[in-house]
């Protein structure tokens, strides 16, 4: 059985900075308007991280207790942020029907369908369901906030497997599916499948100078995908 860990922004849906307004928003509130993100790269980022590299970048220390509230904070923002989009916030090309196909393969005991992100736990749901996807038919899951990085994330989709399963997950049959090098890295750390979609924060020059084990446009087409389930 294979385990695909989908990534969230720029690989299923597209929020057009909604998750980063909403954070300017909670930290200029909390720390004045100076307090800027320019200098922190989001593209396959954490959210905790987010924060604490733009309140290290921003002069800030002793940002435990800061960072509790900033959290509570965004969530609320992101919320409101989606709900004003006015339906600029949508589902990336072919997403829809490529997990629908991977359900349909749930169904049969082919996959495990997950989800590896580096949004906040109570933020992932908020941003999918905004676009028609159902957070529950994902039946692993590591976010942002369950490991302090993003390789670190793989080991925590595979022990929620291995739990799941009864069993340890061979990480030559686990597919990481995301849009930044940080998500292709990820996947070699731990000897997983990196398949690298153009659809995000990186362009495919980019992309393809990680060395990807797939690199496709979007996931309109799943030959590739479905090439690797069966190999």
């Amino acid at each position: 059985m294979h385990l695909l860990l989908f990534d969230i922004d720029g690989t299923l849906l597209d929020t057009r900075g909604a998750g980063r307004r909403a954070m300017e928003r909670v930290a200029r509130r909390m720390f004045g308007e100076a307090f800027s993100f320019d200098r922190v790269n989001f593209g396959g980022n954490l959210d905790p991280l987010i924060f604490r590299e733009a309140a290290a970048h921003n002069g800030l220390d002793d940002i435990d207790d800061a960072h509790d509230a900033f959290h509570a904070g965004y969530l609320g923002e992101l919320d409101e942020e989606l709900k004003n989009s006015n339906g600029e916030i949508t589902a990336l090309p072919g997403v829809l029907d490529a997990l629908a196909h991977c359900r349909d393969l749930a169904g049969q005991g082919a996959v495990t369908l997950g989800c590896l992100t580096g949004n906040y736990t109570g933020a992932a749901p908020l941003k999918l369901r905004h676009v028609g996807i159902d957070p529950d038919q994902f039946t692993v899951t590591a976010f942002g906030d369950e490991a302090p990085s993003r390789p670190d994330l793989v080991p925590v989709a595979m022990t929620k497997h291995a739990k799941h399963h009864s069993r340890p997950a061979d990480p030559r049959r686990v597919i990481v599916i995301g849009d930044t090098p940080r998500d292709v890295d990820c996947a070699k750390q731990h000897g997983c499948v990196s398949y690298a979609v153009c659809t995000g924060a990186a362009n495919r020059e980019a992309l393809t100078a990680c060395a990807p084990d797939v690199l496709v446009d979007d996931l309109t087409d799943l030959s590739p995908l479905l090439a690797l389930l069966n190999a």
